[in-house]
């Protein structure tokens, strides 16, 4: 088992993009409940009904203050996360650690500097990951940006 975060393997693009998928799962969960907290929260400030039978929800969840809202909810399950544990839970289930260089943990400020330069790097037809298998240390976009890395941690030994 290697002593050092450095040790680690680089996680690949394959990888990264794995555990990706993984998180939209989480988020759409996260999303839903949020959804539903804020058409309860807007009915009762903006005394909108917004009841299930009248199936026209757009005055409760639309517009930009709930748009704004789903990029928050987006932005906390990740700096959360990150700066947490330095995973998310794709990241757990694919053993991916995403650390400074020398195996420390995130600081705020870098994990802004991801939640803004990740998204452009999956809109730019996923340019941003890709570059991973251009870059001769494996580095993504938003790596780059945040100076970090994503390591694979080794499988655990069964007992």
């Amino acid at each position: 088992m290697p002593k050092e975060f450095s040790d680690l393997p680089i996680a690949s693009v394959p990888q990264r993009l794995a555990a990706l998928g993984y998180d939209v799962l989480i988020l759409a969960g996260l999303i839903m409940v949020y959804g539903f907290a804020f058409m309860m929260l807007a009915g009762a400030v903006t005394g909108l009904d917004c009841k299930p039978d009248e199936l026209d929800y757009s005055p409760c969840v639309g517009g930009p203050l709930y748009q704004l809202g789903i990029l928050g909810v987006i932005a906390a399950y990740y700096i959360y996360s990150w700066r947490g544990a330095g995973q998310t839970v794709g990241m757990r289930a694919w053993r991916l650690l995403l650390a400074n260089h020398d195996g420390t943990q995130l600081s705020y400020p870098q994990c802004f500097k991801r939640c803004l330069v990740g998204p452009i790097s999956l809109v730019a037809a996923g340019l941003g990951f890709f570059w991973g298998w251009i870059d001769k240390n494996g580095a993504s976009w938003h790596d780059l940006a945040s100076g970090s890395e994503m390591r694979v941690l080794p499988k655990k030994k069964k007992s």
